[in-house]
């Protein structure tokens, strides 16, 4: 720990041994988070490099508030939502007027791996799918989610729970399909 808070400290005055070591510490750690947004190698590749650059450059705002790595990966994350905002927008023709309570069944959940979510979680709509990658996979609140998508707290839940619904449905149809031998 000390360790860390001396090549923070030799970070910010722009020590490049001291930059190298928070890279090579943490650069395979904000990949997979990233990747977990930006299913496309190169593009998450540059969120990567963006990443970095912002971390560097935001280096002298970090107080030791809180945990280092929770700090950069808000970044990492805010970043990769950048991306994807950045990207043409495809409009769901579905009503969020009514938000119905449904939650992931603990069973099902206990039943998929992360790399089973995370597949399935490619046939559910973007801005559900990010939101539910940000509460569920990395602990995001919606407060803190609605900050990062500029949208409403409701919004938010909304998404998470649209998202679980579809989840299920998928697991529900996919658990059918294997027990029927299809």
């Amino acid at each position: 720990m000390k360790n860390l808070l001396k090549h923070i400290d030799l970070a910010k005055a722009n020590n490049r041994k001291s930059q190298r070591a928070l890279f090579d510490r943490y650069n395979a750690m904000l990949f997979a988070i990233i990747k977990k947004y930006i299913q496309n190698r190169q593009d998450a590749e540059e969120v990567l490099q963006e990443t970095w650059i912002d971390i560097f450059k935001s280096l002298a705002n970090y107080r030791d508030a809180g945990k280092f790595e929770g700090w950069i990966k808000t970044i990492a994350i805010r970043k990769a939502w950048k991306a994807i905002k950045s990207k043409p927008v495809v409009y769901e023709l579905a009503s969020y007027n009514q938000v119905q309570k449904t939650k992931l069944d603990k069973q099902i959940m206990d039943k998929l791996t992360c790399e089973e979510i995370l597949k399935l979680l490619q046939y559910v709509p973007t801005s559900a799918r990010e939101v539910f990658k940000m509460n569920v996979l990395d602990g995001f609140t919606h407060k803190e989610i609605a900050e990062i998508m500029s949208i409403e707290v409701s919004t938010s839940r909304a998404h998470l729970t649209k998202a679980r619904r579809i989840l299920k449905s998928l697991f529900e149809k996919l658990n059918l399909s294997v027990s029927n031998g299809i």
